[in-house]
């Protein structure tokens, strides 16, 4: 397979060669860190993802290289400020808090922070506060209309084509498969929806009334009067300067010089020098760049991602979005492990949950890692139900305030199409069995009594081991009784440091420096991504550098993000492109979650992953 690969890479770098059209030159001595936001990004680096924004010509970042790369930038004396140009980011909210701290980082370094927007929605707002000045387009709006959280529901789908759903689960609160049983959610799943929806918005609030000196309540006076166009929120010191694109690139460049070179991300070593006057040494050279070098002994930390809805066997990634699998995380965290090199290991957990089976699989894994050297778990935007459980065996456990996390409970069940197949379809059905309970799990007939009792006392067990594990780990930690915060309750990280569920709020970078001091690396540290990058993803890599398109550019700002300026359009292309497809997401993800209880019989999900706006 690295032969085929790097085959490929020979014969596309070939191409490459000759469509070169400028050497690319080494880093000036004065440049600015120029990031644009826009569109989902990755936590995790992906072969799939890394090939796709080469062929798109778009830049390839994950998450940890875009924050770590303005926190390094802040203690570069090359570096003299940074350009932020928000167009349409995907972002969660525990995203922006871990991007505002880096922000603050490079601020402090009495660095000047710069912001565009062509529109201004609640997450992309927020982001755009942590800079020292903000410019909007003219004839714009400022969207910070309030926080809303959508649930749907399928029971009244499945009457009307003849199929029951038979479900169970543990905790009144884990509501997990509700949509399927429901048509509007239960008491208990409305008030955790409302707790977690107000402990969302008050950090919301206070994250922009503190980046922008405003009070508290002069923001929520402003949320209840938006959209405010972009006089207006000049006006209300929501921004600093109305213009269009091309005059704020003018003041850039008078604010930083016009000799100025403008970074599209950070490279400590200052980029690639290629001699493209003479091709038999461009080519020698690339192949060299191609070739990995041999590591270095140094200590590091370690870091594996646990991405995604948990399944058994290998991870993957789908076009709707990457699973954690259980065989790749455990393999990963082996590796992590064994590597005497390998001082700390941090687990980046952004998951909503998924298998029970591969959930305690991983949690093993992460137990016996954090035996033998200190383990750090970082929660991402999401890490509830089996991204909690394998949180479990950490050492410290880190949580953005806007991290969703908990909801301890699990859940079991299946589908009865009797009706849908015989009555509407015409579709009938002979089984023959051998054991009494080879047809549990058929879906043309309801559970007995003896059955149905059969699979919650499954439930129980496994329910019984999750809270069991809890109590193991964190001891005295907990703030309340386990059975009074369980139940599948949900809560962002804020209100789970109260409650004795993490330990410490803050980022990737806070548990990533944390792992290193407490394995005595102090704060000159190298990070090893486990499992490594593949040869894809290296040649990736390089392909984007020769493009020149990956260092410096001249503030190219896409059409989607200047089609958003329009009210029209902006009210069309969410629907066009984002609310329908999160509605199939979020139906496909359920019966993701079904498959799971079909196979396994029970399931640690996230009661609901609710689409907040």
């Amino acid at each position: 397979m690295q032969r085929s690969v790097r085959g490929t890479a020979i014969a596309l770098l070939a191409i490459a060669i000759g469509g070169l059209a400028y050497p690319i030159e080494a880093q000036a001595a004065r440049d600015v860190l120029r990031i644009r936001l826009d569109g989902p990004m990755a936590e995790a680096p992906s072969d799939a993802a890394g090939f796709m924004a080469l062929l798109e010509e778009r830049e390839l970042n994950t998450f940890y290289d875009r924050v770590s790369g303005i926190r390094k930038a802040a203690h570069d004396p090359d570096i003299a400020g940074l350009v932020l140009i928000v167009e349409h980011p995907l972002l969660s909210f525990a995203q922006v808090d871990e991007f505002t701290d880096a922000i603050k980082e490079f601020k402090a370094k009495n660095k000047p922070v710069y912001c565009y927007l062509d529109y201004a929605t609640n997450l992309s707002y927020a982001l755009a506060t942590a800079a020292d000045h903000i410019t909007i387009a003219e004839n714009s709006v400022v969207a910070i209309e309030g926080l809303r959280a959508e649930l749907s529901f399928y029971k009244g789908l499945l009457d009307k084509i003849g199929v029951e759903a038979q479900l169970l689960h543990c905790g009144a609160y884990k509501s997990a498969l509700e949509p399927f049983t429901r048509t509007a959610p239960s008491p208990e799943a409305a008030e955790n929806v409302n707790w977690l929806l107000d402990g969302l918005y008050e950090r919301w609030v206070s994250l922009i009334a503190e980046n922008r000196g405003l009070s508290v309540e002069e923001v929520k006076r402003l949320i209840d009067t938006s959209p405010i166009v972009s006089s207006e929120a000049l006006d209300a010191k929501l921004v600093d300067e109305v213009s269009s694109f091309p005059a704020f690139k003018k003041r850039m460049l008078k604010e930083f010089g016009s000799d100025t070179t403008f970074l599209k991300r950070y490279e400590e070593d200052g980029g690639i020098e290629l001699d493209t006057e003479n091709p038999f040494t461009l080519f020698v050279q690339l192949m060299q760049i191609l070739e990995p070098g041999a590591e270095s002994a140094a200590p590091r930390v370690g870091l594996v991602y646990v991405d995604g809805a948990i399944m058994v066997g290998p991870s993957d990634e789908g076009p709707f979005g990457s699973t954690a699998g259980s065989t790749s995380v455990r393999s990963a965290l082996e590796q992590a492990r064994e590597d005497d090199d390998i001082r700390a290991v941090v687990l980046r957990v952004s998951s909503p949950g998924g298998s029970a089976v591969a959930s305690d699989i991983i949690w093993d894994a992460a137990r016996r890692c954090g035996e033998e050297k200190p383990l750090i778990v970082s929660m991402g935007g999401v890490a509830a139900s089996g991204g909690y459980y394998v949180s479990i065996p950490a050492d410290t456990i880190f949580a953005d305030p806007s991290t969703i996390t908990a909801s301890i409970g699990v859940v079991g069940g299946k589908f009865v199409w009797k009706e849908l197949m015989e009555e509407k379809l015409g579709i009938t059905t002979t089984e023959f069995k051998r054991g009494a309970h080879s047809d549990l799990m058929t879906l043309n007939r309801h559970w007995t009594a003896e059955e149905e009792a059969a699979v919650q006392g499954l439930l129980d067990k496994i329910y019984d081991q999750f809270k069991g594990r809890i109590v193991e780990s964190r001891g005295d930690r907990l703030k309340k009784d386990l059975e009074k915060m369980a139940g599948g309750r949900v809560y962002t990280g804020a209100q789970a440091l109260e409650l004795g569920l993490v330990d410490e709020l803050g980022g990737l970078n806070d548990a990533l420096d944390f792992a290193a001091r407490k394995a005595g690396l102090g704060s000159d540290y190298e990070v090893r991504v486990l499992p490594r990058p593949s040869d894809l993803a290296h040649f990736v890599n390089v392909m984007q550098k020769l493009s020149g398109k990956d260092q410096h550019d001249e503030f190219e700002i896409r059409l989607r993000a200047r089609l958003m300026a329009d009210p029209l359009i902006s009210g069309v292309w969410p629907l066009m492109r984002e609310l329908a497809p999160q509605q199939v997401q979020d139906l496909l993800r359920h019966m993701h979650d079904l498959t799971i209880l079909h196979r396994e019989r029970v399931g640690c999900f996230m009661p609901f992953v609710p689409r907040i706006r």
